[in-house]
């Protein structure tokens, strides 16, 4: 019997298209993230208030329909991941955490 993790992904082993987000930790920035991430803190990081998906995109490229219903799941994945704070639904903010350590801006 194979365990799952001993099973060859399909396709020969290539994942197209994903891009790893990390769990953040102590000394860590919005350098280690891949790029649309990166701007995404960047932009939360420098706004004077909590933003939303929609007032996002326009600061890290067009600001088209599609493109920000495909940027709502990145701030999510970035506040489970301890980037950011979801503040309420939908309005992200720093992360409280990395604003102490002094890792945020």
């Amino acid at each position: 019997m194979r365990l799952l993790s001993e099973v060859e992904p399909v396709g020969g082993g290539r994942v197209v298209g994903v891009q790893t987000v990390t769990v953040w930790r102590e000394g860590m920035t919005s350098a280690d993230l891949p790029p649309v991430y990166r701007d995404i803190v960047d932009v939360v990081d420098d706004a004077p208030g909590p933003v939303q998906a929609k007032q996002i995109v326009p600061r890290i490229g067009p600001a088209q329909t599609s493109k920000i219903e495909g940027t709502r799941s990145k701030p999510k994945r970035l506040v489970e991941r301890d980037w950011l704070d979801e503040e309420r639904p939908g309005l992200f903010t720093s992360s409280a955490r990395r604003t102490v350590s002094g890792s945020a801006g």
